[in-house]
Formats: C-alpha cells, sequence, structure tokens
C-alpha cells in the first residue's frame, strides 16, 4: 500500500468535518504524482526519439544501396522527414501536458487532464506502431511493383538463379521481421508506458472517488 492509499484510507475512516482537509491532502498527493509521471512520460519519449536518431546516423551508406538502386530514397527521405515531424508533434505534447498537470488547481480540472494525457499517449503508441506496419507494407509494395527492376538489382551479374524463389524468400523474411519488429515494440510500450499509464490511472480513480464522497 503506497502513501496515497494511506491517506485515503485514514481520510475516509475521519469524521465528516475533518473530511475536507484531509481531501485536500489527498489531492495533493494524486497531483505531484500525476505530474512526476507526466514528466517521465515526456523524459522517455525524448531518450526515445534520440535513440533511434542515433541508431539512423550509425547505420552505413551501404544498407541503402538497395534502395537507390531502386529509386526510392526519394520516398524513404519523405517519409523520415514526416515521421520526425510528427514525433516531434508528439513530445510537445507531452511537454505541454506536464505544464499544464502542473498548474492545474482543482480536482476536476485534474481528471480532465489525466483522461486527455491518456489518450495521447495512446494515439502516440498506435502511430508508432502503425508507422511501422504500414511504412514497411508501402514500401515493399513499391519494391515488387517492378520485378523486372527487381531482378536486375538483386542480380546484377546474371547469375543463374531462381530469382523467383530468391524474391519469395525476400518476402517471406521480410514479413517475419515485421512481426518481429511489432512485437518487440508492443512489449517496449506496453512495459514503458503501460506501466506509467497504469499508475497514472490509479490517480484518476483516487481522484473520481474523491469527487464522488
Amino acid at each position: 500500500m503506497d502513501v496515497l492509499d494511506n491517506y485515503k484510507k485514514a481520510w475516509e475512516n475521519q469524521p465528516e468535518e475533518s473530511n475536507k482537509l484531509s481531501s485536500v491532502e489527498i489531492y495533493k498527493m494524486a497531483h505531484s504524482r500525476s505530474s512526476s509521471i507526466v514528466k517521465w512520460i515526456f523524459i522517455i519519449g525524448i531518450l526515445e526519439f534520440i535513440f533511434w536518431t542515433a541508431i539512423n546516423l550509425t547505420i552505413p551508406d551501404s544498407f541503402y544501396k538497395v534502395y537507390e538502386d531502386l529509386e526510392l530514397m526519394g520516398f524513404l527521405n519523405f517519409f523520415m522527414v514526416l515521421h520526425y515531424v510528427i514525433i516531434a508533434i508528439f513530445l510537445f505534447l507531452f511537454y505541454k501536458n506536464f505544464r499544464r498537470v502542473s498548474l492545474v488547481d482543482n480536482t476536476k480540472n485534474l481528471i480532465n487532464r489525466i483522461l486527455k494525457i491518456r489518450k495521447t499517449v495512446k494515439y502516440y503508441v498506435f502511430y508508432n506502431l502503425a508507422t511501422v506496419f504500414l511504412g514497411s507494407i508501402i514500401l515493399n509494395i513499391v519494391m515488387f511493383s517492378d520485378n523486372n527492376k527487381l531482378m536486375k538489382v538483386m542480380n546484377p551479374d546474371n547469375l543463374a538463379l531462381d530469382m523467383q524463389q530468391v524474391i519469395t524468400i525476400t518476402v517471406i523474411s521480410q514479413i517475419i521481421a515485421l512481426v518481429i519488429i511489432l512485437v518487440l515494440l508492443w512489449l517496449f510500450y506496453k512495459l514503458v508506458y503501460g506501466i506509467l499509464l497504469r499508475k497514472l490511472n490509479k490517480n484518476y480513480k483516487e481522484l473520481v472517488k474523491l469527487t464522488d464522497n
């Protein structure tokens, strides 16, 4: 049982004339803890942004050669710029949520702010998973839309290969890789943001009970 639970239990057992004073203490505790949780959501978002940016910067140019040969670098660059812009918007919303939570001055406003924060985080997680899935699907559709060009890129020396089999293996391997990446990302978001959202949801429930009494 944490400190907030102790406050709540003591408050419920107090005489009616003391409840108002205790409810203020419970609100202050929930407010402080909610502000801390939202701050960590913002910090983790920043760290995640830095991590993926560092990964992209360390990828060797040779990795992109096949995309250059298939004339897909324009699509990739546009997609990456758009993605970074949207992520920056989410980070701004995380920071804005933190500032607003820090400044709220009553239980009703804090409850409404928590609801909006939960929605923002869920949209952020959904966006990242959907971006990986849809981006991979679109990229592969474009790649395999011209089999002749793809075969020339994958087999420039015209070796005696069953290119249809090679393409089939490539498709299957990319599907497996996509599934693995999505599962790992989902587990990461479930672990990190899921823990923070559960704590935030607990605060929300406590505040709702506070307003009902």
